[in-house]
Formats: structure tokens, sequence, C-alpha cells
């Protein structure tokens, strides 16, 4: 909690015209005029730290076996062997030296059954025994949403029905020790 002698607090005038400005904070004002609404300012989160002794490993190495992951993935969903459109990409990790990587793949022109089946499959794919948490809202457009911890961050993955003839996967990996000079190679279009 940050110390309250640090905060600088906004009140009166500035303090109501933000409120109206922010989308969330105005609706609710609006909904709920009994009610006075105090913003306080977010925690920092608490920052990530990479293990002295953890190895780093070559980004293109790590990007094949990321690619590999996502398409077994596919293929234990019962996909085909080439998705229509596959493209990934390296973002920064929070601590110095590490990024995460993102895949995605995505099927046109699926029979209606195989695309539904896909997201009654991927329940089956991640059980709650190997740490996947795993929502499928009841709203929106038909998806599964999954999550679980890594050795350095969280694992995620997105499996999305936008219509009944095509399936998104989405897999973002958790965090991945390249050493600084890689890293910045790579996200300056190095790697």
């Amino acid at each position: 909690m940050p110390d309250p002698s640090t905060l600088d607090f906004v009140s009166g005038v500035p303090a109501t015209r933000r409120v109206k400005e922010d989308p969330f904070w105005s609706t609710v004002v609006r909904r709920h005029g009994d009610v006075d609404v105090v913003v306080l300012p977010p925690d920092a989160p608490p920052a990530a730290e990479v293990p002295d002794d953890t190895p780093t490993v070559d980004p293109d190495e790590a990007r094949e076996q990321q690619r590999a992951r996502l398409a077994s993935l596919w293929s234990a969903l019962g996909l085909p062997d080439e998705p229509a459109h596959l493209d990934d990409v390296w973002f920064a990790g929070g601590p110095e030296g590490t990024l995460r990587w993102q895949g995605t793949a995505t099927f046109d022109d699926l029979d209606p059954v195989t695309g539904s089946g896909v997201l009654e499959r991927v329940l089956d794919l991640l059980p709650e025994a190997e740490g996947w948490s795993v929502l499928a809202p009841a709203d929106g457009i038909p998806r599964v949403l999954a999550g679980r911890p890594g050795g350095l961050g969280r694992e995620e993955l997105q499996v999305l029905l936008p219509t009944s003839s095509r399936v998104v996967l989405r897999l973002r990996s958790e965090l991945v020790v390249v050493g600084p000079a890689a890293a910045d190679a790579v996200l300056r279009g190095g790697a």
C-alpha cells in the first residue's frame, strides 16, 4: 500500500471531471448517485524476478518449441494439419532479458460440428490436476480461456469460436529467459 503522505490527491471539480470522463466510474456514479466514489491509485504489481541460476535459451530454439506446442495442441483438438493463418510474435517480458511468445492459429471453413467440438475437447485437454484454471463464459463469443502458473509467470490459452466455421487458438508462453542482448535483438527485429 502506498504511503498516504506521498500520494497526490485530486478532489473537487478536477476529481469530478476525471470520474465523469472514465467509462467505468461514470457509469457507477450515474447508476448509484447515492454512492461517493473514491478512486485510489493502483498498487504497483510485484516485480517479477528471474533467479540468478536460470539458464538462458536461444530465442530461435524457444520459438520453434513454442510453435511445436501450438501445433500439437491443434492436432490434439482434431483441427486440420495446416491453419488458414498462423503468426507468432515475441513481447518484452517484465524482467530484463526475458520475452513472452504468443502464437495465433486460425482455422477457417470448418464443419460447424468440428468447430463446436473443439471447445468441448479443450476442456478435457486442460486438466485442473496440471494446474490449469479454465473458464468457459456462457455469454458472448463461444470461447475457453485458460491459464496456469509456470516457472516464470503464467502460460495462457484462448480458444475462440467467432463463427460456427472458424476457430482461433492463441497461446501465450510464460517468461522465456534469453538474456538482455538477445532480448534486445529480438525486439528490434533481429529474430
